[in-house]
């Protein structure tokens, strides 16, 4: 670990130094700063070590984002603001996943005069190419699927929130759907938790 700090504060100085020069060939007088901040950098991590960590909040708070939102018997709260400033409220079944992620492998191998030896992007599972803005899709308490733009920030929470001071008041979203749309998004969302809890018994 201490070898990896010393390496990232060397390029982060050789960086630096690399700046200032603007590509002019380094004179003695670079040389000599870098040498003394190499020097400092060497006594400080000799005598001022980082203490040792053995637990991971970084580690622990990933494993509980997978866990709690990967499940579709849970319930979040999607909070989404506008370019105008306007919010908008509605709940959501399960997590928020990126429209940028696949299914499929990015890239494929292509023949080149009989060789599989060039890559270069494959087709999702749409047969198309190309890639989504950085846009979310989840699933909303009806069973139905909503995807917000890139256009907009959002909060994805576990519980409520309540908002202060706020300009403009909330907008909550109401999800429509006909009886025969709402019949079949819950009988979906159904056989998704039956699905979850076979996975889980298999385990």
């Amino acid at each position: 670990m201490k070898i990896s700090v010393y390496v990232i504060a060397l390029l982060a100085l050789g960086l630096f130094l690399g700046a200032d020069g603007c590509g002019e060939e380094e004179s003695a007088q670079e040389r000599e700063e870098f040498q003394k901040k190499k020097e400092t950098v060497d006594y400080l991590l000799k005598n001022q070590p980082g203490h040792p960590i053995d637990f991971s909040m970084d580690r622990y708070l990933l494993d509980q984002r997978l866990l709690r939102f990967n499940d579709p018997n849970k319930m979040s709260y999607l909070y989404v603001v506008l370019l105008d400033g306007t919010w908008l409220k509605t709940t959501i079944i399960g997590k928020l996943a990126s429209t940028s992620k696949r299914l499929t492998r990015p890239v494929q191998e292509y023949d080149i005069y009989g060789n599989n030896n060039a890559l270069g992007p494959a087709a999702d599972e749409m047969g198309v190419y190309g890639e989504s803005q950085p846009d979310k899709v989840g699933m909303t308490t009806l069973g139905s699927l909503i995807e917000i733009g890139g256009f907009s920030s959002f909060i994805y929470s576990e519980t409520p929130i309540t908002f202060t001071n706020l300009q403009k008041p909330i907008v909550e979203l109401t999800i429509m759907a006909t009886a025969e749309e709402k019949t079949q998004f819950l009988q979906e969302l159904e056989n998704l938790k039956k699905q979850v809890q076979q996975s889980q018994r298999s385990k």
